[in-house]
């Protein structure tokens, strides 16, 4: 099936540690990833959101990247359009689903599914590194960066009910504070070791997003990631649960962050990056 679908590049780095993730898009684009998935899929675009990298600090990139973000993927969806983002850091998710929040009408929820080895839910009081990508979900929930509040994620917080973590295994006891208290559910890696990824996967009932930082893939087989942690999800187990996901008529959108084309070996995390997009944009029959 050929899903009528635009890749949204954002090449923003200035919200992480490594910055090298700003050149994943770029890399991904000049390998002819488009061209082999448009030679399928002819009515696929390519839409590129401008950063301003000339902007005074990492704070005030991230908030222009992600306010322009957010016009894309409203626009996009509007369209009609699957609006599939790739980063750039994981600071963009403010962008992201701050957009599909607006394109709503009226604005409406949706469940959103986290992947990531990290619970991203630090404010600058409580952030080790004070890294911006390590913030986007408790930006999303209303605790928001001073930065980046009202710009990064314009419109309503989401639902924190409605949010599920799945991957995690590097956190602080701050998030899990956050987690406990804002009530969102977290699946630990050890509960996907011990169960399968697919059994702890949860498909709603209604509209849906995901969203992936692909530091909750083991390095061994997604090495080009700026945080690596070492025990993740197999990228073969991955692929095989997002399908039926991504092949549902309720899946909204999908977000890929934090591909860092210097630490890649032997292009494996480029080969996972072109598997999932190939997922998203010919999507096989829906669950």
């Amino acid at each position: 099936m050929d899903r009528r679908s635009a890749i949204i590049a954002v090449g923003v780095g200035q919200g992480a540690r490594d910055p090298g993730c700003a050149e994943g898009p770029r890399v991904l684009k000049e390998s002819g990833v488009f061209e082999r998935l448009a030679a399928g899929s002819p009515s696929l675009i390519w839409h590129d959101v401008p950063v301003a990298v000339s902007l005074s600090s990492p704070a005030l990139v991230v908030a222009q990247a992600c306010d322009a973000l957010a016009g894309a993927v409203a626009g996009i969806t509007a369209e009609g359009r699957f609006p599939i983002v790739i980063g750039g850091d994981h600071s963009i998710a403010m962008g992201t689903w701050s957009g599909l929040r607006r394109a709503l009408a009226p604005p409406g929820l949706f469940d959103l599914l986290w992947i990531d080895a990290h619970m991203d839910c630090h404010d600058p009081s409580t952030s080790p590194s004070g890294a911006l990508h390590g913030m986007p979900l408790a930006c999303l929930l209303g605790r928001c960066h001073p930065d980046l509040a009202g710009v990064a994620c314009p419109g309503p917080p989401l639902t924190p009910g409605r949010v599920t973590l799945i991957g995690v295994r590097s956190f602080e006891p701050e998030e899990t504070a956050f987690a406990r208290r804002t009530g969102l559910r977290v699946v630990h890696m050890e509960e996907i070791a011990a169960q399968g990824l697919a059994a702890v996967m949860p498909l709603p009932a209604g509209p849906f997003g995901i969203t992936l930082d692909l530091d909750a893939v083991d390095p061994g087989d997604a090495p080009a990631v700026g945080t690596p942690e070492p025990g993740g999800i197999r990228a073969a187990e991955l692929l095989d649960a997002l399908r039926p996901l991504l092949a549902s008529p309720r899946c909204l959108a999908l977000e890929i962050a934090e591909y860092s084309p210097p630490h890649d070996v032997a292009g494996r995390t480029a080969a996972l990056m072109e598997a999932l997009l190939r997922a998203a944009v010919q999507p096989g029959e829906p669950p």
